[in-house]
This record gives C-alpha cells, structure tokens and sequence, in this order.
C-alpha cells in the first residue's frame, strides 16, 4: 500500500488557496467557505441524480416484470 505523505499535499495546498485568493481578491477563509459550500451543492446534485436512476432502474423492472408476466 502507497504511504501519501499529507504534509507535502497539505503544504502544496495552502500555497494554492493562498495564491487563487489574492489573485481573485478575497480572504483565504472566503475562498474555503465559497470551496465547501460549492462542493455540498454538486455533491447534493449528484446524489438527486443517483437517486432518480435508482428509481428508473426500479421502474424498468417492474415494467419487465409485468411484460413477462403477459406473455
């Protein structure tokens, strides 16, 4: 199993949030609270999606089932 060494990651990090929000002109406290809540917000929109497939998957069962039925 690959070990990551997070300190690396965490460094590399901080130096991006730093430099995207001076560039955008905003603290790095907004940036991370504008990050987070943009990601709930895809996050919830994947788990409608995921959630109206699974109930497609079940329609289209049903509906196979009942065709097999009235052969």
């Amino acid at each position: 199993m690959k070990k990551y060494n997070y300190h690396n990651y965490s460094e590399k990090i901080e130096k991006e949030i730093k430099e995207v929000s001076e560039k955008i002109g905003i603290s790095k406290e907004d940036f991370l609270i504008n990050a987070v809540l943009y990601y709930f917000q895809i996050l919830g929109k994947k788990m409608e999606l995921k959630k109206e497939l699974e109930v497609w998957e079940k329609i289209n069962d049903e509906d196979f089932l009942k065709f097999e039925k009235s052969i």
